[in-house]
């Protein structure tokens, strides 16, 4: 199937975001009095967006109110942050350089609060022309559900067989498979996806320019 377009997640996938999300909830949670965490636990919340990786870092029973004061607390924490120990993963420049090349029209769909993934996006990736770029918005439920992925698909004017959707999270894998688009994993990101020789459905690739020779058969 010819690939045309590819939608690609961000944290984990793109950018390596987890310390700059992890100083920033650490200096929310002192604030707060609060005990600090370590990377690993973060990454073992990161990825459901982040009113759950609040809820999941205070570790006790808040009111929904108290609640979304923390995130809107810990959003304009990070939004100072995120330029600080964040960084693009080995061979990323190169495979987006040539992407973009080659013509592939490229989207970036997140479930960081939709806000925080424009800022990264422009921090970070601005060098390449991803449109849509599409983080958490309250009124389009998060993935795994299908229905951003529709959303850039239209937006992409291209059929959902056309389109690579690559992440490192098995939402992400999920996501692919619900809007009928081609699933591609990646194992340097956050979701400890693994090689699955010979499973043909589903592709995990270990380095970027893997998804260029996967490309290079497909067109």
């Amino acid at each position: 199937m010819k690939v045309e377009g590819i939608i690609f997640d961000l944290d984990g996938t793109l950018v390596d975001t987890i310390d700059d999300i992890g100083d920033s909830t650490n200096i929310l949670l002192r604030r707060h009095g609060f005990d600090p965490y370590a990377k690993k636990d973060f990454l073992n919340w990161i990825g459901n967006g982040a009113v759950r990786f609040v809820q999941n870092a205070i570790g006790e029973k808040v009111s929904r109110e108290q609640l979304n004061a923390y995130v809107m607390e810990f959003k304009e924490i990070y939004e100072e942050n995120l330029h600080k120990r964040s960084r693009l993963y080995e061979g990323v420049t190169g495979m987006l350089n040539e992407l973009d090349h080659q013509g592939v029209k490229l989207s970036i769909l997140s479930n960081k609060p939709h806000q925080l993934t424009k800022k990264v996006v422009e921090h970070y990736l601005s060098a390449w022309p991803f449109d849509p770029v599409f983080g958490q918005r309250e009124e389009v439920a998060r993935k795994p559900d299908p229905a951003a992925a529709f959303e850039i698909a239209g937006m992409m004017k291209l059929k959902p067989q056309n389109i690579l959707f690559v992440g490192d999270s098995r939402g992400d894998l999920e996501t692919a498979k619900a809007a009928g688009m081609i699933p591609m994993g990646v194992t340097w990101g956050y979701g400890q996806l693994v090689s699955r020789h010979g499973n043909e459905q589903i592709k995990i690739i270990e380095h970027p320019q893997v998804l260029l020779e996967y490309i290079g058969t497909q067109r």
